[in-house]
């Protein structure tokens, strides 16, 4: 019978495996804390894709007015590059959403 009782002592004070409390909130401290640095720099990122994306936009349709304008000889618009084949359907959408102008500004001469 001691040996039965051994056992079941043994049992019922065995340390339980998991996680304690404290270390759950240690591991939750730890991640908000990489959080607070991520999350910023994802916003910065995305803003400055968004403002070279639309560089890039505009340098296209420009790039394609000049060549609109060499071929045709007319003056470029974004629904005329569009009708030749210059831009396509999407490019027209965007440049005409973001209101780009075809025509590149001139620079002034020194």
């Amino acid at each position: 019978m001691t040996l039965l009782m051994k056992r079941l002592m043994k049992k019922t004070t065995a340390p339980q495996r998991g996680f304690t409390l404290i270390e759950m909130v240690i591991v939750l401290a730890i991640i908000s804390l990489l959080m607070l640095i991520v999350v910023p720099n994802l916003h910065d990122q995305r803003k400055n894709a968004s403002v070279r994306q639309q560089e890039a936009l505009t340098e296209v349709v420009q790039n394609q007015a000049e060549m609109y304008t060499s071929d045709t000889g007319e003056e470029a618009t974004i629904d005329k590059m569009k009708e030749a084949g210059y831009l396509n359907d999407k490019q027209a959408k965007q440049a005409t959403d973001q209101a780009i102008n075809p025509i590149r500004p001139t620079k002034p001469k020194a």
